[in-house]
């Protein structure tokens, strides 16, 4: 049977919430650690109980842990999670201005306290997702699927207007789907839906079956500028949620997260204008699970540029 990609997401968060309480990325190996970290604490509570008896002979403290095994477990259970809990959110405060960076390991649209979100797309601005012309697992596809699932032509509407509003010619071209404008890397269309703004950033070029070609690291910096320029023009100064640009559909092969994760933090850092109130940096938690980031490394750094810029 196949497996639903809301429900895909929910089993990623509960091995994500696993991982984060003991380190462990394999759910068997996550909960038997989780439970002989518990042992430990449980059997040294009964042997300090006994130890205290045969030392002074008060034996209160024996009878009561006997007499509420039940809550030593718990305890027992709740000290074992803190012990082996990792960190798979962090916020932090940038030195000398009224903006905060956050890395959040969840599915983006589940940060229920970003305004604005970051949508990375092809210079086409199509939303097909036929033969995964736009892929499911994708942000813009997620996004697509959440938000305007069966509904997609009513998309193509608010990016056709958000485009020829701003006066953006592009180039009249053709894919497997028929006929086609092509923009230019950095075009951005800026769509307002349910109370909330998705700015969609043309970050790489396709053919005509939709697979990247021509990439390169230097869209990631235009993107982001051209993000910031869009923000400035006709943008929200709200909390911002974006993923790691070029790094995932996109298949920018010197785009590694860590990478794009360090060029976010210093472009934003490093701005010379407000451009969020808070911004969200977005990991995949497949990413997580599959240890493809480095969280530590990530706050390390986050925590640098933070404090001296």
């Amino acid at each position: 049977m196949r497996i639903s990609r809301k429900h895909w997401d929910m089993i990623n968060q509960v091995r994500v919430l696993l991982k984060s309480v003991t380190g462990e990325v394999d759910t068997p190996k996550a909960i038997w650690k989780l439970v002989y970290t518990a042992i430990g604490y449980i059997s040294s509570f009964f042997t300090s109980a006994v130890l205290l008896k045969d030392l002074t002979g008060f034996d209160k403290l024996e009878l009561l842990i006997k007499g509420n095994w039940e809550i030593v477990v718990i305890v027992g259970l709740f000290i074992s999670c803190l012990h082996n809990r990792k960190k798979v959110n962090c916020c932090k405060k940038v030195s000398n201005r009224d903006m905060q960076i956050a890395i959040s390991v969840r599915d983006i649209f589940q940060n229920r306290t970003a305004n604005s979100y970051i949508i990375p797309t092809n210079t086409f601005f199509r939303t097909k997702m036929d033969n995964e012309y736009i892929s499911p697992n994708s942000v813009q596809g997620r996004f697509q699927l959440k938000y305007f699932k069966g509904k997609l032509h009513d998309l193509d509407k608010l990016i056709s207007k958000s485009l020829s509003c701003q006066g953006i010619n592009g180039l009249p071209v053709s894919d497997c789907f028929g006929p086609i404008t092509k923009y230019p890397i950095g075009t951005v269309a800026k769509i307002d839906h349910k109370g909330k703004h998705f700015y969609f950033v043309a970050i790489n070029d396709v053919n005509e079956y939709g697979k990247p070609i021509g990439q390169s690291i230097e869209n990631v910096g235009i993107a982001l500028t051209a993000v910031a320029d869009a923000i400035k023009r006709m943008g929200h100064y709200d909390n911002l949620c974006i993923p790691l640009l070029g790094s995932g559909r996109a298949a920018i092969q010197e785009a590694t997260k860590e990478n794009v994760f360090q060029q976010t933090v210093d472009f934003f850092v490093q701005s010379d204008e407000k451009l969020a109130s808070k911004l969200i940096i977005y990991v995949n938690p497949e990413d997580y699970l599959n240890e493809k980031i480095d969280l530590t490394r990530m706050e390390k750094y986050l925590d640098y540029r933070c404090e001296f810029g």
